[in-house]
């Protein structure tokens, strides 16, 4: 099996995952390549395979620090990952990834496994430390280590699953991806699909916002489950099911407009989406909420307040 990553083909292994989110509300925004209209299939004839392609993380111990209270596998930097497992139990332990300016936080309760982390900003240097809970909101760093970071490919922190994607083979919505591609003449017509499925399905959850709890990770079997989410939760399982199809897909987490918000960017050879026009070779905005709630004819209007203006802080 194979992924289509920017007009090269890439082999790979086809085997069937935090910033602290205090409350992430649903935000809008006017997107100026509108238009209407059905989408129309691209390639007539031409079927393509929705068989999901699910990459697995695999920490491989080649690369690793490991401390008597944690352990960095960074094997899989040139994949777009690193991963990390605390060998405390009864201790949260946190990963902080310092690259460009920018601190991404990840959290690991005792128990866990070894967490994904992805690279996401990109080739580069990250700087990356680990630190145990040690009373209240107090820290003490357990290890730390710069890495040089050259990718394979730079979509490829875009196809793992991770602490806040986490989605594996088998689970729900790697197989409702799968139905929901079936069909598709083309990545556009997949993506149309998928998309349009979360958009007439899933409905703001308006209670769960209110009642949200520091460091929430979506949970894809539950939304589904549900049929109600908020922003994340769209924009989380949006994003594990093209993934799980093999399209390079990046959660966005920052500003629309002032509101704390989440969506999505996702690669595309370009076309029509949900009646927009993505552009062509490169990565295009879509907002499952907005969208969610502009089909069902819903007021949020209390939410999104005054501004359209998306501001992306974090990419995962």
């Amino acid at each position: 099996m194979v992924y289509r990553m920017r007009g090269r083909i890439v082999k790979a292994t086809a085997l069937a995952a935090s910033c602290l989110v205090a409350a992430l509300l649903v935000g809008c925004s006017v997107i100026s390549n509108i238009t209407d209209g059905p989408s129309e299939p691209d390639n007539p004839g031409y079927l393509r395979d929705a068989t999901p392609q699910v990459l697995v993380p695999e920490p491989t111990g080649v690369e690793v620090i490991d401390d008597k209270k944690a352990t960095l596998d960074y094997s899989n930097t040139s994949q777009g990952y690193i991963s990390v497992r605390s060998k405390m139990s009864d201790t949260r332990v946190k990963v902080l990834v310092n690259v460009v300016g920018k601190q991404y936080q990840y959290t690991i309760d005792p128990g866990d496994s070894y967490v994904t982390i992805p690279l996401s900003e990109g080739s580069g240097v990250y700087s990356v430390g680990v630190w145990e809970n040690t009373t209240g909101d107090r820290y003490a760093s357990i290890l730390a280590q710069d890495l040089d970071v050259q990718l394979a490919n730079e979509d490829l922190p875009f196809l793992y699953p991770s602490q806040y994607v986490n989605f594996s083979a088998g689970d729900q919505a790697v197989n409702l991806s799968a139905q929901l591609a079936e069909g598709a003449t083309s990545e556009r017509e997949a993506i149309n699909q998928v998309y349009q499925y979360v958009c007439d399905t899933i409905d703001y959850d308006y209670d769960k916002i209110s009642t949200l709890a520091s460091g929430y990770l979506p949970n894809n079997a539950d939304t589904l489950s549900s049929k109600m989410g908020i922003c994340f939760d769209y924009a989380v399982l949006t994003t594990s099911m093209l993934r799980a199809q093999g399209i390079p897909c990046k959660l966005i987490i920052g500003y629309a407009g002032s509101i704390y918000h989440a969506w999505i960017m996702v690669y595309s050879e370009g076309g029509k989406v949900h009646g927009y026009e993505l552009p062509a070779n490169q990565y295009g905005l879509l907002d499952p909420t907005f969208d969610a709630a502009g089909a069902k004819s819903q007021d949020l209007s209390q939410l999104i307040g005054e501004g359209a203006d998306y501001q992306p802080m974090f990419q995962y």
